[in-house]
């Protein structure tokens, strides 16, 4: 079995789980955004089982296929708060890029994170939902280059909701400042800072079905100093909510990025031309 199929089998077998095991009790939360975080927590006592599996596909040049895939359990400790843990995998085909890159195929595991959230205000009672998120986490591979390095990440969000016509029509802002250490062979420590601002638009179309569309800014700071690059996906999703399992699919295009890659108006060093993000949820 080669390395390229794998993702495409996680898929279909989280997917097919997920079906049988689709039953009469009533779900306790669903994402119906791919990239943006609502603020509901978990009910006291309750689980959640995902799966994400993003594609990031394509750079200006030679080839380029990376699938970060989670499994993530979370749990309502208190109708506010919630906890998860997160099994985080890569895979990837890549080559003929620069120097930069080495050519790479294979699947490995790359860490584990714990998140918190706690909800302050909620959707559905106050004039606006917000709820605070934390995640520490650390990874054994580069992001986007796929080299081995350790590295340590402590996450933070800020979650804002707000549903119009009868919760048929939701509306969520995330603003994500983020630190990274990342511990090179024999080199010195790097740092740095990222900031991430996601928002998205979903309307309920039909029972159980949202469309909608997301949007993404994501920058980096190395060294906490000069911004390096900056880029910005916008695309649409889809999601269903079953009985107990729901699925969401979003596809985010980069749009617009500098440093401008010659001839283009996107970045490619620390982004791909598209991303595709599949979740699969099941509540028990």
């Amino acid at each position: 079995m080669t390395p390229k199929i794998v993702p495409s089998l996680l898929w279909l077998a989280t997917g097919a789980i997920a079906l049988t095991l689709d039953a009469a009790t009533a779900r306790a939360d669903e994402n119906i955004f791919g990239y943006s975080y609502g603020v509901d927590t978990l009910p006291q006592g309750s689980f959640e089982l995902y799966n994400w599996t993003t594609w990031r596909h394509s750079k200006d040049e030679g080839h380029y296929n990376a699938f970060d895939i989670q499994f993530e359990l979370e749990y309502g400790i208190t109708d506010r708060f919630q906890t998860a843990t997160y099994l985080v995998f890569d895979a990837r085909d890549q080559g003929g890029l620069d120097d930069e890159f080495d050519d790479i195929s294979g699947f490995r595991w790359d860490g584990v994170k714990q998140s918190f959230k706690y909800n302050l205000l909620s959707t559905y009672k106050d004039p606006i939902g917000l709820s605070l998120y934390v995640e520490p986490g650390y990874s054994r591979y580069h992001k986007v280059k796929g080299e081995r390095v350790d590295e340590f990440e402590l996450e933070t969000k800020l979650l804002v909701q707000k549903n119009f016509l009868d919760d048929t029509l939701s509306w969520v802002l995330n603003v994500t400042p983020e630190f990274e250490w990342e511990y090179p062979d024999d080199e010195p420590t790097e740092k740095e800072f990222i900031v991430e601002v996601t928002s998205g638009l979903s309307y309920r179309v039909a029972p159980n079905w949202f469309v909608g569309i997301e949007a993404r800014y994501h920058t980096e700071f190395p060294e906490y100093d000069v911004q390096e690059h900056q880029a910005v996906f916008i695309g649409p999703n889809v999601h269903y909510g079953g009985r107990k399992w729901w699925a969401t699919l979003t596809l985010l295009p980069q749009v617009w990025g500098e440093p401008n890659a010659p001839g283009s108006h996107r970045h490619f060093d620390e982004h791909e031309k598209l991303e595709v993000r599949m979740k699969l949820g099941y509540n028990f």
